[in-house]
């Protein structure tokens, strides 16, 4: 079985980036998974239709991502060859509070949850304002998550 990932926001917002230190390695992530058999996870209700979605990380990816920029392309690709793999963003209330207690940004939460719930457990960004290496490093020991950049994938 392919390897899945969750993919913050802001890496693939980097590839379009001159101004991102991690530009090209946002890059070459996308140029990799676009070659490979990855796949990625978002939650429930991804549409790449805003009228239809009810995805909150799809509704993070239209409304960064736009027609043209490589991540735009990745997500495209990615869903068309059915590639993008849907699972609850829904975690059991201890895991819950825990999240809570770890993240105080309420969009992060989200992106942790589905970590939490799709298979490999690995989330891909670039945040370490929200993400920090003690966070990191938390989520890792309490969760089982790995939370790299993309440099790390490529």
């Amino acid at each position: 079985m392919p390897k899945d990932l969750v993919i913050d926001t802001n890496v693939l917002v980097h590839a379009n980036s001159d101004e991102e230190k991690r530009r090209q390695s946002s890059i070459d992530l996308i140029t990799y998974l676009l070659s490979s058999s990855e796949v990625i996870c978002v939650d429930m209700g991804f549409d790449l239709n805003e009228a239809l979605n009810t995805s909150y990380v799809a509704y993070e990816y239209l409304k960064h991502l736009k027609y043209g920029m490589l991540g735009y392309t990745l997500i495209v690709a990615l869903e068309q060859n059915r590639r993008i793999i849907e699972v609850p963003r829904n975690t059991p209330a201890h895991t819950t509070r825990k999240i809570n207690q770890c993240m105080s940004n309420n969009h992060d939460r989200v992106f942790v949850k589905v970590a939490i719930n799709s298979s490999n457990k690995t989330l891909v960004s670039h945040d370490f304002t929200d993400f920090a290496v003690s966070k990191r490093e938390y989520l890792n020991k309490i969760f089982n998550i790995e939370v790299l950049v993309a440099a790390d994938l490529c």
